[in-house]
């Protein structure tokens, strides 16, 4: 399922030392202001969101959510809910990673507790502090974990590349129309997932 090995990731700040972490731990933590995953037992720590990072998330929440209502499956969008992505042999929820954005690949009701199968698009909004090469890292971790698209939005140059495959994402300026495999017939303008 993954090719990768490293102790942490290359995304957030993996705060080493302590019991190993799952995804059950990471649901008890107090709310500090920081976003938190879990990477093989490993507590990573990322900045928190500010209010752009915030409604760019909703802005494409709900422009996921009407393509999906409208066939009437009403389970198919969450944001910033944690999936499995345990490495085969680790020990249960031992990695968590949780998109900003993300279309699961069911509408089955959810149980509680994170997602099981990976989603078939995960969305990372890009913070300020983060960099194209953490957020490459963690596209081509999805990529490697059963993700089939993943979008990175980038606010500042107001562009998303999107990512089918670990070579290379193709970007998409404010101006152009996204489309996705994962999602037939759809299409928005970039400003409009942006903008709202």
């Amino acid at each position: 399922m993954h090719a990768q090995s490293q102790s942490y990731p290359a995304w957030g700040q993996p705060l080493l030392g302590g019991s190993p972490f799952t995804a059950a731990d990471v649901e008890r933590l107090p709310d500090d202001g920081f976003r938190y995953e879990v990477y093989r037992g490993v507590l990573i720590r990322m900045p928190g969101t500010g209010i752009q990072h915030g409604l760019i998330c909703q802005f494409i929440g709900r422009i996921l959510e009407a393509y999906w209502r409208a066939k009437g499956e009403r389970y198919r969008v969450a944001q910033n809910v944690g999936f499995d992505f345990t490495f085969p042999g680790d020990p249960k929820q031992s990695t968590m990673l949780v998109p900003d954005v993300a279309v699961t690949a069911t509408n089955t009701p959810p149980d509680p507790g994170i997602g099981k199968d990976p989603p078939l698009i995960a969305v990372e909004v890009a913070s300020p502090s983060e960099t194209r090469a953490e957020l490459t890292a963690k596209a081509q971790f999805y990529l490697n974990g059963g993700v089939a698209e993943v979008w990175v939005v980038w606010p500042k140059t107001r562009t998303i590349d999107v990512w089918t495959a670990p070579a290379a994402p193709i970007t998409f300026t404010d101006q152009q129309t996204l489309t996705s495999a994962q999602l037939p017939g759809w299409q928005s303008l970039v400003s409009e997932l942006l903008d709202g």
